[in-house]
């Protein structure tokens, strides 16, 4: 079990915990809308022998603190969070893998500072504005934070995953009480700041464009007819890529990460696809 060190770095308005393990080029792992780093703790742990992994609880979420009301726009503010961490940790320019929101912070970090980042694994981005149907998905979003307004989270947990398609998550066996307690903490902040700000997010497609090369899009091999997977499909079309499939669904890299660990080294070091 390779040794994890736990970091705190002061961000303005906020406080991030980080975690970091391994030894060899950096690897920045950015959480979903879960938020906390936990999750990717058996996948960090098995990289640990090539990256020096960077994991942290993305702000507001667990264990990383808010000093007062966010200010800054959702990716103004997640961004502006993952480039603090590299500048602070690296040493020059780090491999990046996002899931769900986590993705969407990749690819606007990539399109903003292509110079922090290596490569970029961008795991079934929810970027609702890239689909032909945009229109019906911000609606949908808008349903599920008015269903929390009037009903409260657990009513509009279910209106949301069962309207994804990810109402039947797998979930690894002997889960740490724990991070259970820090993600039914997370909720409300996902449904007050995150459940439709990170659909909503409109990707510079002209940046992005510019760093494709550098860009794989991917999904999990369980997604493939549910909302998860649809955005990583329209981009790796617009670049005539493959997406890369991941083992499990849109937590596979939690259910299952021996195989996630092993694909996502492997996207890493050879050609982008």
């Amino acid at each position: 079990m390779p040794v994890k060190q736990t970091h705190a770095l002061h961000v303005p308005g906020g406080r991030l915990y980080y975690e970091l393990r391994g030894r060899g080029p950096t690897l920045l792992l950015i959480p979903g809308s879960n938020g906390d780093a936990g999750l990717f703790d058996a996948v960090a742990d098995l990289l640990a022998d090539r990256f020096t992994v960077i994991t942290y609880d993305r702000r507001g979420f667990s264990r990383s603190t808010l000093d007062g009301p966010l200010e800054a726009g959702w990716s103004e503010t997640h961004v502006g969070d993952a480039r603090r961490l590299l500048k602070t940790v690296a040493t020059g320019p780090s491999h990046v893998f996002g899931s769900s929101a986590g993705a969407v912070v990749g690819l606007a970090l990539i399109s903003q500072s292509p110079d922090l980042v290596t490569r970029l694994i961008a795991h079934e981005p929810p970027l609702a504005e890239v689909l032909p149907d945009a229109s019906e998905w911000r609606a949908f979003f808008e349903e599920v934070y008015e269903t929390y307004r009037r009903d409260g989270a657990g009513r509009a947990m279910q209106v949301f995953m069962t309207g994804i398609g990810a109402d039947t998550l797998e979930r690894p066996a002997g889960v740490d009480p724990e991070l259970i307690n820090r993600l039914s903490g997370n909720l409300d902040f996902f449904l007050r700041h995150e459940v439709r700000q990170a659909p909503g997010y409109r990707p510079d497609l002209k940046a992005l464009d510019a760093q494709q090369a550098r860009i794989t899009m991917a999904g999990g091999r369980d997604s493939r007819q549910h909302f998860p997977y649809r955005p990583s499909t329209t981009l790796a079309n617009r670049w005539g890529k493959r997406i890369v499939d991941f083992p499990g669904d849109h937590t596979g890299y939690w259910s299952q990460p021996v195989e996630f660990a092993a694909i996502l080294a492997n996207a890493l070091t050879g050609p982008t696809t």
